[in-house]
């Protein structure tokens, strides 16, 4: 653990998962507040976004809807417009290989727009994706703790847009507009569609169809509205980077594809894509998504959560206020745990060709206690649909030079709140004329 502070803040830096263990678990009733973020909620007006919401009514009412749909048992509804958004994938990658990291972001976010909503994305350019990606680029350096300076001094939030140094006001202005479409937009237009009875099934459908229409309709409305637009934030982007890790990955590591490709052969044969739900008789696809989790992890720093009372642990006081940091890069690279953790390596989650009920999880890539990612289920299972059926149709292959030769890939992360792999090449190709027609055919 690390103490320090900064203008008065108190901030505590959780290093080991038993630390983070005992303090956002186990005593989670008072480790589970968000910080005051007064960039998000207090200028821009994202009281809605309950994943930054403080702990209380608000939070609950809003995460126990959001885990109405998105808990582990109530999952199949997602799986048809998954596979669709993966097919699509598939199709893309193989019409133009060179645009796949523009093709994932794509084709993730319309799965996401499909999930939330029930829309279902144009071919490309579509504005509703544009708009959703525009809310987690202005998110991201918001929850970055000193990121703005207003956080630290909250009198500042009172300065004129107009004066010197007020820039973060011209951005606040910025998001609150970007917040306000975000909400409205596309929540208004599953309206119309139940209106006029070609609302497709979504997260948005399904809540509105539970309305209480003998409480207070426009505030169930809000916060139905809000779960929806807090979706995509809550898990594209970081699924985005892990498919990107995963591309590197199998680059750097050839063997690991093999091998995998061996296992997705010898259990679907060569005629048969994988499908939502066949986990359990693909242990080392499994075992390669959990180590793209741990490998890299994409949220080495966890969001902060915040202490509501005094505290006492490990005969140090914890003062109420203290900004609590998980530090989740290095509970995934703890040595102890995971031998030779700078190795991207599979078999550390795998035992006599079955995945090892005793290898820790890195779950710890989701968050913790009473914040973790209510949506980690259906990331995990969008995450591990894509990397199966890419390997089963493609080969990803190092770069050439002019030469002919294989190009060795560096591994260099751009850290923000969210890390992804810097820009870099690669050959996806086809693995045979068969696998072509499949394709073509989805």
């Amino acid at each position: 653990m690390v103490y320090l502070k900064i203008l008065g803040q108190s901030i505590l830096v959780l290093d080991s998962i038993e630390a983070i263990t005992d303090l956002l678990d186990k005593r989670s009733d008072i480790y589970s507040c968000r910080p005051r973020f007064i960039m998000l909620v207090e200028l821009m007006d994202w009281s809605w976004n309950f994943i930054i919401s403080p702990y209380g009514s608000h939070w609950r009412t809003h995460r126990r809807l959001f885990h109405s749909e998105f808990s582990a048992l109530g999952l199949s509804w997602h799986h048809p417009k998954q596979t669709r958004c993966t097919n699509g994938l598939l199709l893309r990658l193989l019409k133009h290989p060179d645009q796949w990291h523009e093709h994932i972001r794509y084709q993730i976010g319309a799965a996401t727009l499909d999930i939330a909503y029930g829309i279902k994305a144009l071919l490309k350019d579509d504005p509703l994706i544009t708009l959703l990606e525009k809310q987690v680029a202005i998110t991201a350096p918001m929850v970055v703790p000193g990121r703005f300076l207003v956080e630290t001094l909250p009198v500042l939030k009172y300065v004129p847009a107009w004066m010197p140094g007020a820039s973060f006001q011209r951005v606040a202005q910025e998001g609150k507009a970007i917040g306000i479409e975000v909400t409205e937009i596309p929540f208004d237009q599953v309206k119309r569609a139940m209106a006029n009875g070609t609302a497709q099934p979504s997260f948005t459908l399904n809540c509105l169809q539970r309305i209480d229409l003998s409480g207070d309709v426009k505030s169930q409305e809000n916060v139905i509205r809000g779960c929806a637009a807090s979706i995509y934030g809550a898990g594209a982007g970081s699924t985005i980077s892990t498919l990107t890790t995963f591309v590197l990955a199998m680059m750097k590591h050839p063997e690991v594809q093999k091998k995998a490709q061996l296992e997705l052969d010898s259990v679907l044969g060569l005629c048969q894509l994988p499908s939502p739900g066949e986990e359990a008789s693909l242990p080392y696809i499994s075992a390669i998504v959990k180590e793209c989790l741990r490998w890299e992890v994409v949220t080495p720093i966890a969001i902060p959560h915040r202490s509501t009372v005094d505290d006492e642990y490990r005969g140090y006081h914890i003062p109420a206020g203290t900004l609590v940091i998980p530090n989740s890069w290095a509970v995934l690279n703890d040595e102890l745990v995971y031998p030779d953790p700078f190795t991207f390596n599979p078999d550390r989650f795998m035992k006599d060709g079955n995945l090892d009920a005793l290898a820790r999880d890195p779950e710890a890539a989701f968050g913790y206690g009473r914040r973790i990612c209510p949506g980690r289920h259906v990331a995990r299972g969008t995450i591990w649909l894509n990397i199966s059926c890419i390997l089963a149709c493609f080969n990803i292959e190092k770069p050439l030079d002019a030469h002919g030769n294989a190009i060795e890939p560096s591994v260099k992360y751009i850290s923000d709140l969210l890390r992804h792999p810097e820009p870099f090449e690669c050959r996806i190709k086809p693995r045979s004329k068969h696998v072509e027609e499949i394709i073509r055919g989805l």
